[in-house]
């Protein structure tokens, strides 16, 4: 949109109605925030796009009215926002209609997406898919944002109904519970016939800066031969970061064709795997500590030149700055920016993007490999 816009504002306070009249509803919201039957219209109904997001509990819904108000300022959308946790109230499924507005600075217009957000009890779940089929959007591309804390496949028939719908399907590793496990379903889920062609984890998102930062540092016209000849790659990263730190691992091991050979855990501690590359075998550590912020914090790769071991390190410099240091003198240190984008940035700038990551798919079959050696 080339129109400025302000801080978005809600035209209308959710209220309660019934699932039989959402589409009533929705259609009285579009009208002048002010109400005014004698002014002209100022609201401008825009929809990019049908989002769905699911929400497994209630206490994991609190803040996502707060990021679809960020989310269709950017990437305007009508959002059916499911909840599928039992709840305190009458009837099987509670359902509210709402609107998000933004004001463009120029012409004191509205431009307005709404919301419609259902709350399922107990098995009454199972009936979500068919009512947001009878709410999408024809002709519009639909996203379906997974926000429970379990991976995809992991959501059962709700989810596979949902994906069935979806042409891109987002969601997010951090804080699995069980990350060797449900990184193995999720890269078996991606790679199946009913995984849709767009797939985006938000993890594999954050970790843009820290794949150019590594890529800028060891290009071959600034270390020639390094990335041929690297023997150890090590990561440090908080609590709940370790898909994010198996994915960054990955993608070196996609770009490169190093091949698996095997791994051990030492139980909450240490990651380890063996590779092999052109020129011989190369170890991945993986190190979690004991606390902070579920992010990559550390790490350095290794390489030979001869029998002489070079060593690049790359630490985070503080908020929201990343460098990286090498004992080459051809090497010089780097420092880059390092965004921390909340999910709703994350989300808005996913929702546009429908081409197939074929990287990142690569990258999770890598990361599936290495989680594999892990349970056998």
């Amino acid at each position: 949109m080339s129109e400025h816009i302000l801080e978005p504002i809600t035209a209308v306070p959710a209220r309660p109605v019934d699932v039989g009249n959402i589409e009533h509803e929705l259609t009285s919201l579009w009208q002048a925030p002010d109400n005014d039957p004698q002014k002209p219209s100022t609201v401008t109904r825009a929809c990019m796009s049908n989002m769905i997001v699911y929400s497994a509990t209630l206490e994991d819904a609190k803040s996502i009215p707060d990021e679809i108000a960020a989310i269709v300022q950017y990437h305007p959308a009508r959002v059916l926002h499911l909840v599928g946790e039992s709840y305190a109230g009458k009837g099987d499924i509670q359902a509210h209609v709402s609107a998000f507005c933004s004001l463009v600075a120029t012409g004191g217009k509205h431009i307005c997406s709404e919301q419609i957000t259902l709350l399922a009890a107990g098995h009454a779940a199972r009936r979500l898919p068919s009512i947001v089929r009878s709410l999408l959007i024809g002709d519009l591309p639909t996203a379906l944002w997974w926000e429970a804390h379990v991976p995809p496949p992991a959501g059962g028939d709700v989810f596979a109904e949902l994906m069935a719908m979806s042409t891109q399907v987002i969601y997010e590793s951090q804080g699995w519970l069980d990350p060797v496990r449900a990184m193995i379903a999720t890269a078996d889920w991606a790679r199946s016939e009913q995984a849709p062609e767009v797939l985006a984890d938000l993890e594999w998102r954050r970790l843009k800066t820290w794949r150019r930062l590594i890529s800028q540092a060891m290009d071959p016209s600034v270390l020639p031969g390094a990335l041929d000849n690297i023997t150890e790659v090590r990561l440090e990263h908080g609590p709940h970061a370790l898909a994010k730190s198996w994915m960054l691992a990955g993608w070196l091991v996609a770009k490169l064709g190093w091949q698996p050979e095997g791994g051990k855990v030492s139980p909450g501690v240490e990651i380890t795997w063996r590779f092999r590359s052109k020129t011989g075998p190369v170890r991945i550590v993986i190190h979690r500590l004991p606390e902070g912020e579920p992010k990559v914090r550390s790490g350095s790769i290794t390489w030979k030149e001869g029998t002489k071991p070079h060593i690049l390190k790359f630490n985070r410099l503080g908020p929201g700055r990343i460098g990286i240091i090498g004992e080459d003198p051809n090497a010089p240190p780097r420092v880059q920016v390092m965004p921390s984008p909340g999910r709703a940035e994350l989300v808005a700038k996913q929702l546009p993007d429908l081409a197939p990551d074929d990287l990142f798919r690569e990258v999770l079959q890598v990361a599936r490999t290495m989680a594999d050696a892990l349970v056998q």
